[in-house]
């Protein structure tokens, strides 16, 4: 028997919901031993900050002036423009997932890239670490530059993720690329307007329901778990509403004595 996961399949949210929910599911894993496998969208253009980017009044106006939220996720990693992407994210206990950091990048990008190649999308896992002192576009856009076991087609990156591991739980999300980011939003925010790519640009326009049948089959396949459509519990939906009132990512219930607002024991 396939040991069974939820899977949430969410329409768009804003930024401070998809990110409380993304942390609900975190508690849940952590607490009750729940993995959910879930895939959503965003309500306009959001910037998402990595949970230590530094972040200046200045920058916060621009954003506003093009109606672009912000919003501080709870794992490391660069900043990413939502909107015109499909994001998943995977809350699980470790003991369900491989070992360490690296090993859990390479699973998930193992099912991304089955996902992909069911749709006629060869790409590949290119890249390499990230250097922390990278000046200019690059060492703030994730989108500039593949870190390893990210996924590319050519040199141009279609996948970004993150990860945080906390109280023997692991939180991986991640930004699909559907279609370019739009001008303005992207000017706003400071991006770069290079080093990535987009299924519509590579002349497969996303049809929604197309692409989430297929990451949720080659998820299921490639994890070997059995993927059952579920709902956010109560709870859940509770601890993800209080996200919308702070002003930096928490987990929304004290974990096994880790602190909250703690920094991620893993990331990029």
């Amino acid at each position: 028997m396939l040991d069974a996961w939820r899977l949430i399949l969410d329409g768009d949210g804003s930024g401070p919901w998809n990110m409380g929910v993304d942390e609900a599911l975190l508690c849940s894993a952590i607490e009750s031993g729940r993995a959910t496998f879930r895939l959503y969208g965003w309500e306009g253009p959001w910037l998402s900050l990595g949970y230590a980017q530094s972040w200046s009044d200045e920058e916060a106006e621009h954003c506003a002036s093009a109606d672009v939220g912000v919003v501080r996720r709870c794992t490391g990693g660069r900043a990413v423009l939502h909107g015109s992407d499909l994001t998943y994210s995977v809350a699980a206990p470790e003991s369900m997932l491989p070992e360490g950091l690296r090993p859990t990048y390479e699973l998930l990008a193992r099912a991304l890239l089955a996902g992909l190649r069911g749709l006629g999308i060869e790409a590949t896992c290119r890249g390499r670490p990230p250097s922390r002192r990278q000046p200019g576009p690059a060492g703030f856009d994730c989108f500039a530059q593949a870190a390893t076991d990210e996924l590319c087609v050519g040199d141009q990156k279609l996948v970004g993720s993150a990860q945080r591991r906390v109280s023997g739980a692991v939180l991986q999300h991640g930004s699909l690329r559907c279609l370019p980011d739009p001008g303005l939003a992207r000017q706003a925010t400071g991006l770069a307007a290079v080093g990535a790519t987009s299924l519509a640009e590579l002349g497969h326009p996303p049809t929604p329901a197309k692409l989430r049948e297929a990451l949720v089959a080659a998820f299921s396949r490639v994890l070997e778990v059995r993927l059952e459509p579920s709902a956010l519990t109560p709870l859940e939906t509770e601890l993800a509403k209080t996200r919308g009132h702070e002003p930096s990512p928490r987990l929304p219930s004290q974990p096994r004595g880790a602190s909250q607002g703690s920094p991620p024991t893993a990331d990029r």
